[in-house]
């Protein structure tokens, strides 16, 4: 009884999950109150979690690609534009629009979701009352009626050289990125070139050079490119092409920034081939980023107001974005792995659903350990990781739930695989961990003891060690104390489950008259589709967004900043 009573108020307070024990996972019910639904969401999720991470894939949840049964009357166009083809790749702006549609209210033919749902008119109706978002109406269609008269979006990838300071002095990388142009203006209609910084991805071919497969690189056509942007997408070392090597994750941003940097650089002649554009042009040039990509958006400025001489000549900074960034990694996200993190207590970290929270800290940790053993500790795996967890040592669950296809590889070998997922993996590998007195939860519903103490080697905990951490992660701190007033600005949830909001109010708080524009939107504001519905029912459960589903909503605000300028 007192379980169930604890479960009635965690539902009463808005929590997306429950707390009831393992069982076989029932169907959503098609009638019934919410709470009837989010209970049986609950169950399904305990009983198989990773079901959650297939579909909670960090950045590309996206109904195009993750719905079992599609609105295929609106996917099949785009798809078959886009299937066979190798080379540059040409999207309506009709077929944009449809997509853009699909994923703002998450349509569904087979379900019945339509823009007419209740939530999708609340979440239209939000968004056009939004003075940040330009007042963005979906129902008068903007992406199709847009003012410049752009009737389509080229995407072609591009793969160059680049060159980045790591711990171990100047490297260089074979890397990839995708670059898109809007079609049908001419040159002097073009508002300015975006570099896009993409979020973590657990997939390395699921970057800006994906364009069929990546919802987040489709959402820059769809939003930018459409209204008259031409946008860079790097790949970041060690994902796209470059999948053999180890992504210098968080920790070391100058790296990614530094790649974008050389990306404009490699694609300037093609742009200027394009639009005609003489030695003499010059482009505004915008950076955005969302998730690990909003921190490295503000250090790409940062990097070009330190080093302006890195700059083509084709491009002049004008203004950053960042979106759900995780701007201080010494204290806020050093705490929001090893600490234990929950919506007790007064909820510090802002997170929204724990579920999301205990699922995720085994994957952030095991790409931001293995980037620092390689390239702070010259691959010193051992001092980082437990060996268990390093090693994908299942146990709760037979190995097979912790295998990699049909071999079990350590956590250094799957990182190095493309066009693989391994969320699930990862995260059944840590459950049940155990070490410097901590264990990792297999309860992942209720329990709060999530610290990442049972990941990680005792070495690390050490007092020498945690010093080398905090010098590293203090280093990765965005620091806009150089930057002009007003140069940059930022965008967040007010309730995140992976990236906490708090990164957001320290940039606020340490550097005011650096931001000039500053939005932190309500998530209850937002309703959107559980990814999980359409495995576990026949009906879909609406939820408040949460960071996997808020960048198709928070590049509103970005585009309407861009605007401005």
């Amino acid at each position: 009884m007192k379980k169930i009573f604890s479960c009635i108020m965690l539902l009463a307070l808005g929590m997306l999950y429950g707390c009831f024990g393992s069982s076989s996972s029932p169907p959503v019910p098609s009638s019934g109150t919410t709470e009837d639904k989010l209970t049986a969401l609950a169950r399904a999720i305990e009983a198989n979690p990773g079901i959650a991470l297939t579909n909670l894939s960090m950045h590309h949840l996206n109904p195009l690609d993750n719905m079992p049964k599609k609105n295929t009357a609106l996917v099949s166009p785009l798809k078959g534009a886009l299937d066979g083809d190798s080379g540059t790749l040409t999207i309506s702006v009709a077929d944009l629009q449809n997509s853009y549609e699909i994923m703002f209210c998450q349509l569904n033919d087979t379900y019945q979701v339509t823009m007419d749902a209740p939530e999708c008119q609340g979440n239209i109706n939000y968004i056009k009352s939004e003075q940040g978002t330009g007042y963005f109406d979906l129902t008068k269609k903007p992406i199709l009626n847009n003012p410049l008269g752009v009737t389509g979006v080229s995407f072609q990838k591009v793969t160059y050289t680049t060159t980045v300071t790591l711990p171990g002095g100047d490297r260089s990388f074979q890397v990839s990125g995708g670059l898109m142009m809007p079609q049908g203006i001419t040159g002097d209609k073009i508002k300015g070139v975006i570099v896009y910084f993409h979020g973590t991805s657990f997939n390395k071919s699921t970057v800006g050079s994906n364009y069929v497969s990546n919802g987040e690189t489709r959402l820059n056509a769809q939003v930018f490119a459409s209204q008259g942007y031409i946008v860079v997408l790097p790949d970041y070392i060690g994902q796209g092409d470059d999948w053999q090597n180890v992504h210098p994750y968080v920790l070391y941003p100058k790296a990614s920034a530094k790649t974008a940097i050389d990306m404009l650089s490699a694609v300037a002649p093609i742009i200027k081939t394009s639009y005609q554009l003489d030695g003499s042009s010059v482009l505004k040039l915008f950076s955005a980023g969302y998730s690990e990509g909003g921190a490295y958006s503000l250090w790409f400025a940062i990097t070009l107001n330190q080093n302006p001489g890195l700059l083509n000549s084709l491009y002049q900074f004008t203004h950053s974005v960042g979106m759900e960034g995780a701007y201080n990694t010494s204290r806020v996200t050093k705490g929001f792995l090893f600490d234990n993190v929950s919506t007790s207590g007064g909820n510090p970290y802002n997170i929204q659903w724990l579920v999301v929270t205990n699922l995720v800290k085994p994957l952030l940790s095991a790409d931001a350990f293995l980037s620092y053993a390689t390239y702070q500790l010259n691959g010193d795996v051992n001092s980082v990781f437990n060996p268990d967890f390093y090693g994908m040592k299942c146990k709760v669950f037979d190995q097979s739930k912790c295998n990699v296809g049909d071999k079990n590889l350590n956590i250094g070998q799957a990182f190095a695989l493309p066009d693989t997922m391994i969320a699930s993996q990862l995260f059944y590998s840590a459950m049940r961990q155990n070490g410097n007195g901590s264990t990792y939860p297999a309860d992942i519903l209720l329990y709060s003891h999530n610290s990442v103490n049972s990941l990680v080697s005792s070495t690390l905990l050490t007092t020498a060690y945690q010093t080398q951490l905090d010098t590293v992660l203090r280093a990765a701190d965005v620091d806009l104390s150089t930057m002009p007033d007003k140069s940059v600005s930022i965008i967040s949830l007010d309730k995140d489950s992976i990236v906490s909001p708090n990164n957001y109010s320290y940039l606020l708080s340490t550097y005011p008259s650096k931001i000039k524009y500053s939005f932190m939107v309500p998530s209850s504001q937002i309703q959107v589709v559980s990814p999980l519905s359409y495995e576990i029912g026949n009906q879909p459960v609406y939820v408040n967004v949460d960071h996997m589903q808020a960048f198709v909503y928070e590049f509103l605000y970005a585009l309407n900043i861009f605007n401005q300028f």
